[in-house]
């Protein structure tokens, strides 16, 4: 155990770049870090660190050993976490980043059952399609785009045609996509058409409108309160759709979007708040 635990020194000097923040993090006197390392370096018979007084570099050997060490620490942690998980009951925070439209419009049901179910696990949202998850310290986090490392694809996103029932009454329903040239359409960004998918195959369509705004969510409230016609996701409008709000217009065209994924930022072992929060928005979230 205690070469085990002077390798766990060695790893700390490393990643805090110098003996005298290694300490600081150990809470421990300098000369036990610079002890601890050179008693490793004796019991392995090599020199691991290129020491000075202002700089502190790992030789070819400790390069190659901390690289292997490091990882089997990272496996010993993630073990004893998931030992410690399978005592109690989820608890604790989870961290999850998700895209403005996503979080507003779909998340607020699915945590509201995911807290009912695990009430002693709290959730912090922060809403944003740029949050970096590793600075920020997320979790979890939902990401428009392709797929990547740690990634699990939640839907493939497409947008169709809504309006309110009021505005189609005072406006008149679009029976084809070249009747939306004589309709407030609602842009997205700085959208000037929309590259419509139909029986037909694609149809650019030029959009013009009182109303442009960076936030779907802004536009979906903008449709239900009867401005104009919104291109939207399929999933954030399906509950004004339920209550009425919105109707579905030119129902054989939509646009493709960018499928959606839940991102676990780390590859070690989850804390088990983290992996029954995952789980649950893997089986209920709306495809």
């Amino acid at each position: 155990m205690e070469e085990l635990g002077d390798v766990a020194v060695f790893v700390r000097v490393v990643e805090a770049g110098s003996f005298s923040a290694a300490a600081r993090a150990l809470w421990m006197p300098k000369s036990s870090v610079s002890r601890r390392v050179a008693r490793l370096e004796n019991r392995l018979g090599v020199r691991l660190l290129h020491r000075t007084t202002r700089s502190l570099a790992l030789t070819d050997a400790g390069r190659a050993y901390h690289a292997r060490v490091s990882v089997a620490l990272a496996e010993l942690d993630s073990a004893a976490g998931a030992a410690a998980d399978s005592r109690e009951a989820p608890r604790g925070v989870v961290r999850l980043a998700a895209r403005p439209d996503v979080g507003v419009e779909v998340l607020p049901e699915l945590v509201a059952a995911f807290l009912t179910r695990y009430p002693e696990v709290r959730v912090e949202v922060e809403l944003s399609v740029s949050a970096d998850l590793v600075e920020g310290g997320f979790d979890l986090a939902l990401r428009a785009g392709p797929g990547g490392r740690g990634s699990t694809r939640l839907q493939d996103t497409r947008f169709r045609l809504y309006a309110s029932p009021v505005y189609l009454a005072r406006k008149g329903i679009p029976q084809r996509p070249t009747d939306l040239a004589d309709h407030s359409c609602l842009r997205f960004g700085d959208a000037d058409q929309w590259l419509l998918h139909g029986p037909r195959g694609e149809v650019p369509v030029p959009v013009t409108g009182p109303l442009a705004a960076d936030d779907l969510s802004f536009v979906r409230r903008a449709a239900v309160a009867g401005v104009g016609i919104a291109l939207l996701p399929d999933p954030a409008v399906a509950p004004s759709v339920r209550a009425g709000l919105l109707t579905l217009v030119l129902p054989d065209h939509h646009a493709e979007g960018q499928p959606l994924h839940l991102v676990v930022p780390s590859d070690r072992h989850l804390p088990s708040r983290v992996a029954v929060l995952r789980d649950f928005l893997l089986a209920n979230f709306p495809r």
